[in-house]
């Protein structure tokens, strides 16, 4: 028998939890497991499955307790509608006294071992199955090494769902759209298996056949979690209420797996049979194109027999399917239980010398859903009108006539995106100003449609805690739970029971909801308010459910101490792993910055959790802890026994060592804990993996308080022929810069408006950078100013408005350096404290009684990205000859962010570097005082490519520039250089440093 050790068990665990974290349908699994990962016997349970997993024959009884303890739970699937189809009645109240439940689905209640043992088996035996069936279907779709063709390691488990589920649709739609330009008919059939987990027979049949697959591949003679994942079956099929046998239980992610290998024959049937041009299953849904073929259309005909006369040709002809008489059914002969759904068959046709409009717009508006998240939600984009997100009309003539609405139908989609984008944006601004939306929202979630779009609960009471709306959550709450309480039974097939398990999953659904809400600001809803409500609850579970030993409260609590919280909703990256979340987990804010200063904690309370780090349940990216560490730094601050002197080296000298500890946490976190990899190689892998991710190493020094290091990414890309430029016309508003040294920055929609406006821009523009002014951006919008140059690849210089930490006010300079390695974008976050303050500046801070800070020695970066060399400098800090001669022949690029009045002096200083230097200089300044420039080392007529001042809005421009043209003027000797091309290089000018580039 082999031994499974706790590393395997763990292993699994962490798939289970990743899984659960990523899926937005599991909210109960994930109540679960973060009660079982913060419970008190997290090790001991875990360490008593590898021990009855090494020895089972003298376990029996420990699995037989785990088998004993198997449930269901039942949740709603169908609700009738609250007036008849056939009235002609088009309403937009959606309330009635009660309302009728017609359909539920039960899902498989057990404890987290039995989850367990379903990932193991998985892992060691159920993957065999996937090269049976992968090629036609898309759900479920396992990561596997593409050697031994095992799962991979880490917390990958399943290809992300989202993803593949766009392949399957896309695919069949993109082959249809080919051969009718090919202008050969096509024809796509669209059809869904009933009920499909309860009408798969796993009886012994099937297990033979499926051991037998499983033991061929494997060379195995013994397949003993495949044994014991049979049991687990049979104990959920005999206490689950459905009347079909044999059933897969609908929760287990082992039944993904095998309710693709059960289709296996089936799929290669209708390809074999049918010759399709593409065929895709995405668990019961079944899309095939097919070629060369129309349907059968004449003037008696409607649209079912239409659909009957078609399958009975290519299905029931074929002597695939069968149609049963009574309810005209299609069950598929080889397996009666797999019926396709009559009111689920949809058949587009298209002809030829037909409009092909039709797909086009199809296709097109499948791509707009598609990339609804790519860009930043900006402000004119949301649908300012909630309610013309989540109605639509269907008209049966034109729109212009009332009498034409034929319904008014409620978009889930709708909802969903419009709340994820509302969110975003709320987590940029302090200010809560959108009272139209509020009143939308709780006018929409009311009656029937408030159980319809149970999905959309955590959304809402999100959207409320984010914009700190207790009202506006406290309305949502008792409407929810007033509706729960009204669910009745609308059919024959939902008994009382079922309606008794659907209110009581429904008001466990609501508790996770508002756990997970919550979660983010944990003293949203105190005892005080609560009692001062909750009278009006029926519910006595729900009434007591904020308690502080309330269960929403218990369940809140589990989620922060397991991460299992909504962590792209926390505002400072990676709060929630530091060790002071647990002791201020009733206090702390993760959507608001500022009351960071006001919780308790020692140093050591700013280090990372050991254990949450080991348990993450999502890849952690490098530029995270980037942004963490520069947390931890600030955090330091506000201690009053840390001398302020010492905190100032940490935009010091020793960058190499701050990031290098950044990536030895980065490194344990992502592989160390995850991979398979031996303490002996263990350096060896994190050693070669960070070369991949930077490379920092001395450049030179001009003195004993000035120099550079080299700073290379080198998974960058390269792009020296177009390098393409966007400068930001944006106003930078004093008031604005006085607010931020007052720690009361400015995050108003109209600001947050423009900022996401330019961001978006350059991603219109596809541009290689995009160089903001100094004091432009708020430090709270640094993480995701750091996001979007991850996602989008693109290179970031801005300067942070001032952040004021105790009596020190610092200048920052940001670069975000993106990279992509193995498939994994991430970004360096380079932040560099201002040495030179201008006079301006600093009676700027001076007058509000702050400190400047000041660093020893002065630390510049020549930085090297997508192959481009380039340095940068914070505005004033040009005004030093000597620390602006420090790159002369060493970088292709100098980028200057500034807010900079004078601009006739710094105009003299930009042709003076773009000669000195010999290089593109890129000045950025606030648009009111304007010379924002991209200037080359040209003749006067032709040095500035761009050049801009003033203008109401807030724009980019952009330029294309040829690097490697420059530096091919620059290897040729002064003598023989082109002027007309260029300007000559300067005295002493580093040819051969060009040369190495």
């Amino acid at each position: 028998m082999a031994n499974y050790n706790r590393k395997q068990i763990d292993i699994a665990y962490r798939k289970l939890k990743s899984y659960v974290y990523y899926d937005n349908f599991s909210l109960l699994l994930r109540q679960q497991l973060a009660h079982f990962e913060s419970g008190d016997d997290f090790d001991g349970r875990l360490d008593a499955l590898s021990k009855a997993l090494s020895n089972p024959a003298k376990n029996k009884k420990y699995f037989k307790n785990l088998l004993s303890s198997i449930d269901y739970y039942t949740a709603p699937k169908k609700f009738s509608p609250i007036r008849s189809e056939k009235q002609l009645v088009i309403s937009n109240n959606f309330t009635a006294s009660n309302y009728k439940l017609s359909k539920v689905n039960y899902f498989i209640q057990a404890s987290v071992e039995i989850h367990l043992i379903s990932i193991l088996w998985i892992l060691y035996e159920g993957y065999s199955l996937h090269k049976m069936y992968s090629k036609n279907n898309y759900a479920y779709n396992l990561e596997l090494e593409s050697g031994n063709g095992e799962v991979v390691d880490g917390l990958r488990l399943f290809k992300p769902y989202f993803e593949q589920y766009q392949k399957w649709r896309d695919n069949g739609i993109e082959m249809a759209k080919n051969i009718l330009d090919e202008d050969i008919d096509v024809v796509i059939l669209s059809i869904d298996i009933k009920e499909y987990y309860y009408n798969i027979n796993i009886d012994k049949v099937f297990q033979d056949k499926l051991s037998k697959d499983i033991k061929g591949s494997l060379n195995k003679r013994k397949l003993f979690f495949t044994d014991l994942l049979f049991d687990i079956m049979r104990a959920y099929q005999k206490i689950c209420p459905h009347d079909s046998n044999n059933i897969l239980p609908i929760g287990l992610l082992s039944s993904g797996i095998l309710a693709n290998y059960y289709l296996k024959d089936f799929d290669e049937e209708i390809k074999s049979e049918l010759a399709p041009a593409y065929y895709g299953r995405y668990v019961d849904d079944i899309q095939i194109v097919l070629s060369n073929t129309k349907l059968d259309f004449d003037s008696s005909s409607n649209d079912s027999n239409v659909i009957d006369k078609y399958l009975n040709k290519f299905l029931v002809k074929q002597n695939l399917f069968s149609q049963n008489e009574t309810d005209k059914s299609f069950c598929y002969n080889k397996l009666p239980k797999i019926k396709i759904q009559q009111d689920k068959i949809l058949l587009y046709a298209f002809e030829s010398k037909e409009s092909k409009a039709v797909l086009e717009m199809f296709k097109r508006r499948i791509e707009q859903n598609s990339s609804a998240f790519w860009f930043l939600p900006a402000e004119s984009d949301i649908t300012n009108d909630f309610d013309d997100s989540v109605y639509e009309l269907s008209y049966s003539d034109t729109v212009n006539k009332l009498r034409s609405v034929q319904g008014i139908n409620q978009s889930k989609y709708g909802a969903a995106v419009f709340l994820a984008k509302k969110i975003k944006v709320s987590l940029l601004s302090d200010k809560n100003d959108d009272d139209e939306t509020k009143k939308q929202i709780l006018t929409f979630f009311k009656g029937i449609v408030s159980l319809e779009f149970a999905a959309s609960w955590e959304k809402v009471l999100t959207y409320f805690v984010i914009i700190d709306d207790r009202e506006s959550f406290w309305e949502f709450f008792k409407e929810i739970s007033m509706n729960i309480n009204k669910v009745t039974s609308g059919d024959i097939a939902v008994d009382k029971r079922d309606i008794v398990d659907v209110k009581e999953y429904l008001i466990i659904y609501l508790e996770n909801c508002c756990a997970l809400a919550t979660a983010l600001n944990p003293s949203f809803v105190d005892d005080d308010w609560w009692s001062s409500k909750k009278q009006s609850i029926k519910s006595r579970k729900l009434k007591n459910s904020f308690e502080y030993h309330g269960e929403i409260n218990a369940i809140k609590r589990a989620y922060i101490a397991s991460n299992l919280l909504r962590n792209n909703f926390i505002i400072s990256p990676l709060l929630n792993y530091l060790k002071l979340t647990a002791l201020n987990s009733d206090k702390l804010n993760f959507t608001k910055q500022e009351g960071l200063r006001k919780i308790k904690f020692s140093l050591e309370d700013l280090e990372f959790d050991d254990f949450k780090i080991k348990y993450a349940p999502r890849f952690i990216y490098f530029f995270e802890f980037n942004l963490c560490f520069l947390l931890k730094e600030i955090l330091k601050y506000y201690k009053k026994d840390i001398r302020f002197e010492k905190m100032d080296l940490f935009f010091e000298k020793n960058e190499q060592v701050i990031y290098d500890k950044i990536f030895d946490v980065f490194f344990k976190t992502n592989y160390q804990h995850r991979l398979s990899i031996t303490p002996r190689n263990l350096n060896f892998q994190k050693e070669k993996l960070k070369k991949n991710y930077f490379k920092i190493t001395e450049g030179s020094n001009l003195n004993d308080n000035i120099g550079y290091n080299n700073f290379n990414v080198p998974f960058s890309g390269s792009n020296v022929d177009r390098f393409k430029v966007a400068i930001a016309n944006t106003t930078v508003n004093l008031q604005d810069i006085k607010d931020s040294i007052f720690e009361k920055p400015n995050t108003a929609i109209k600001r947050r408006k423009k900022f996401i406006g330019l961001l978006n821009a350059a991603e219109k523009e596809k541009t290689d950078a995009l160089i903001l002014p100094e004091v432009s951006v708020p430090y709270s919008w640094l993480p995701i100013l750091s996001d979007e140059s991850r996602r989008k690849q693109r290179l970031i210089v801005a300067g942070l408005e001032h952040l004021s930490i105790g009596r020190k006010t610092f200048n920052l300079l940001v670069t975000c350096l993106p990279l992509e390695h193995n498939g994994i974008k991430d970004a360096i976050i380079n932040l560099r404290l201002k040495y030179h303050y201008s006079p301006g500046e600093s009676k700027i801070i001076k007058e509000q009684r702050r400190i400047i800070p000041k660093t020893n020695f002065v630390l510049y970066n020549l930085f090297k990205w997508r192959g481009v060399h380039f340095s940068n400098y914070n505005c004033y800090e040009l005004a030093d000859i000597y620390h602006r001669s420090l790159f002369k022949g060493k970088v292709d690029i100098l980028i200057a962010s500034e807010y900079n009045q004078d601009v006739n002096y710094f105009s003299n200083i930009a042709e003076s570097v773009s000669r000195d230097i010999h290089c593109v200089f890129i000045q950025v300044n606030t648009s009111d005082y304007g010379d924002s420039r991209i200037t080359l080392p040209k003749k006067t007529a032709l040095k500035d490519i761009l050049r801009l001042k003033g203008g109401e809005n807030d724009v980019i421009l952009t330029s294309s520039l040829n690097i490697r043209e420059l530096r091919n003027f620059q290897k040729i000797s002064v003598q023989y250089q082109d002027t007309r091309k260029y300007k000559n290089t300067p005295p002493d000018f580093d040819h051969d440093s060009v040369e190495e580039r």
